[in-house]
């Protein structure tokens, strides 16, 4: 019986010990958000080239081309900005979690701004 105890106990501290480990590396997905990003660029990429050699004007594959560009970027810096304390922004190369938005009183009311 002690020994069934002390088997129960070991083996509850290790699964502790493997769960925790893996909630941390599901925070820092930053290896994984830039592979997305990447592979993005690249579909968005195939495919102006693909409309330019198919005849389509050149403009509007380059404006769809950037602007597939720009909503990735997005994305990646949105799923990229969160630390173990919440959202935080670079300032100096340093990272900074205060005022993330911050308030300016203005007509009587608080407002807002990112």
């Amino acid at each position: 019986m002690k020994n069934l105890i002390k088997f129960g106990i070991i083996s509850f501290a290790f699964g502790l010990f493997f769960i925790g480990a893996d909630s941390v590396n599901g925070q820092n997905n930053r290896r994984e958000a830039r592979r997305e990003y990447r592979d993005e660029v690249r579909d968005a990429r195939q495919d102006y080239r693909r409309d330019v050699r198919r005849g389509k004007n050149r403009q509007k594959a380059r404006q769809e081309f950037r602007e597939e560009r720009r909503d990735a970027r997005q994305d990646y810096r949105r799923s990229v900005r969160r630390g173990s304390r919440g959202w935080y922004y670079r300032n100096n190369g340093r990272q900074s979690y205060y005022p993330f938005a911050q308030y300016y009183y203005r007509n009587g009311r608080f407002i807002r701004r990112y």
